[in-house]
């Protein structure tokens, strides 16, 4: 009897470990919206390694002809911060706004067939959902308009 509750705890060590192996592979591989390489994710990430990327989206948002990239990331248990990282010749990176908990989606949009681009962000928190437009102009994000957001961050 204790022979085959020994190898029965063997088998559950063996399944917990290999199923411990594939959550963090599932975790390397999960869609931020930007290949790892990417030239301004990497800066980011150099800039604040403390901070997990979540999310991100790729656009030029400056209307400079260079892609920039929107960025979601993790400050705290809870909380989520957005900034964006400029590219061109020199990296910038502009201020830091809330961004959604969970489920987080960054579309982009040129709403008023102006100079730049907007980009919406959505996501919830708890089951709050709420999204935002964005505009990024002299080196800030604009909050143009949003609904609920303040619940889902």
């Amino acid at each position: 009897m204790t022979k085959r509750k020994s190898i029965l705890y063997m088998i559950l060590i063996f399944m917990c470990v290999t199923l411990m192996g594939c959550s963090q592979e599932e975790r390397k591989n999960v869609d931020m919206g930007v290949e790892r390489d990417n030239e301004l994710f990497v800066h980011f990430q150099k800039k604040y390694p403390e901070n997990a990327v979540i999310k991100c989206g790729y656009e030029d948002v400056t209307n400079d002809g260079a892609k920039d990239l929107v960025v979601i990331y993790n400050i705290e248990k809870g909380k989520n911060g957005m900034k964006v990282v400029v590219g061109g010749d020199e990296y910038s990176i502009s201020n830091e706004v809330p961004a959604p908990a969970e489920d987080q989606i960054i579309k982009f949009k040129n709403i008023d067939d102006k100079d730049e681009i907007e980009f919406i962000v959505s996501g919830s928190k708890h089951g709050n959902v709420g999204y935002a437009i964005f505009r990024f102009q002299q080196m800030e994000i604009i909050n143009l308009f949003g609904q609920d957001m303040e619940d889902c961050c």
